[in-house]
Order: C-alpha cells, then sequence, then structure tokens
C-alpha cells in the first residue's frame, strides 16, 4: 500500500512485479506441494526462492518476469516501449535540455528506417560531431590552477 501511496512510479512497477512473479510460484509450489511437500527441503527452497526475489540487491523478480513471465505472454515489445521510456526520463533527468535533445535524435536516427543502413559508428562520429558543435561547459575552479611548469612532487 506504501507503494501505490507514492508518486514515483518505479517502486509500483518493482512491487507489481514482485506479486505477479510470487503468485505464479504460489501457484505452482500450491499444484505441486502434493507430491513434492513430502521431500525434505521443499519448504526451506520455495522461501529461499521468494527471498531471492523479493530482495532488491537480486532483482530476481524482474529476472524471471523478463526472462519467464513477459515471453510466455508474448509482450517483449510492450517491456521493450516501456523500458525505452524509462531511459528517456532518466536521461532528460541527468542531462541538460540540449545535450539531451542531441541524444534523442541519435538514437532516433539508429532506430529509425531499415536495418541494414543504421551502422552505429557512422551514427557515433555524427552524435561527435554534432556534440562538439555545443558550448563547452565550464567548470568551477578551486584555487590555482595547474599550468606545464606546474610541479607536482
Amino acid at each position: 500500500m506504501t507503494a501505490a501511496a507514492t508518486d514515483e512510479i518505479e517502486d509500483d512497477t518493482y512491487w507489481l512485479t514482485y506479486w505477479a512473479v510470487y503468485g505464479c510460484l504460489f501457484l505452482i509450489m500450491d499444484l505441486t506441494e502434493t507430491w513434492l511437500g513430502r521431500i525434505p527441503g521443499f519448504y526451506t527452497l520455495i522461501i529461499f526462492t521468494t527471498v531471492y526475489l523479493m530482495l532488491p540487491m537480486f532483482r530476481g523478480a524482474d529476472k524471471v518476469f523478463r526472462k519467464v513471465l513477459v515471453p510466455l505472454a508474448g509482450l517483449q515489445e510492450l517491456l521493450i516501449l516501456r523500458d525505452s521510456i524509462q531511459i528517456k526520463k532518466q536521461m532528460l533527468k541527468d542531462l541538460d535540455p540540449e545535450r539531451a535533445y542531441l541524444v534523442r535524435k541519435s538514437i532516433a536516427k539508429f532506430f529509425d528506417g531499415d536495418d541494414d543502413d543504421s551502422d552505429p559508428t557512422v551514427l557515433k562520429e555524427q552524435y561527435m560531431n554534432s556534440w562538439a558543435k555545443l558550448p563547452k561547459i565550464k567548470l568551477p575552479t578551486f584555487g590555482k590552477q595547474p599550468t606545464e611548469t606546474t610541479n607536482l612532487v
């Protein structure tokens, strides 16, 4: 309920993914419990699997969701679209508008048209040329700037 109450979408997605995968795990466990429940360690394995799915350091639910559930449901295109939207949001958050515009245009050129004519090296060169035309960012100076005659020792 806490994830649903926040404005951030990322934590909602994380927990919805977890519950979808956990629901499938619970269904499989419930169906096979009659036969596999007699094997020592079955419930311990289920507990460890649940912890693996839940903890953010493993991102197990996301891995299982991407590798198992999405292909079974045939939703690869929607997952790619969701990932591209997240990348765009992150890029716009981290880059200033001029540089973000150049990166978006370069990515659009890469994905536009036929698959045969989109050479990454040519697009990288075009991006680097347009990036070089942008005004350089002035970094703050802290004290004396080093020169060629500055002693390093």
